[in-house]
């Protein structure tokens, strides 16, 4: 999907991973997504996504989950799904967004 940069003076397409809950998927129109990037900032806070990691579809490199980077966007400019991530990592994810947001 297309996602601005952080001086929202441009914006690049690019993979996401959608974290929000089914329930709340199936009630609004709404999805909450972290940026997926190739690119390692602020480690602490990204939990990195190999090919390895996956259920299903492919990574073109090594990428970083980056869970500073929340999104809410509208269902219609996710453009297509490209892979599945397995549940232990998605387990990560969920204890690195505890410790960004300072629930843990």
């Amino acid at each position: 999907m297309e996602l601005p940069f952080t001086d929202y003076l441009g914006s690049k397409l690019r993979p996401v991973l959608v974290v929000s809950s089914d329930e709340l998927n199936s009630m609004s129109s709404d999805v909450i997504v972290l940026k997926i990037t190739s690119k390692s900032h602020f480690k602490e806070f990204q939990v990195e996504l190999t090919q390895n990691d996956l259920l299903s579809g492919r990574l073109n490199k090594k990428s970083f989950i980056d869970c500073s980077s929340v999104f809410t966007v509208e269902k219609s400019l996710v453009i297509k799904t490209i892979a599945r991530v397995r549940p232990e990592k998605l387990e990560e994810v969920k204890l690195t967004l505890k410790k960004t947001f300072g629930m843990d």
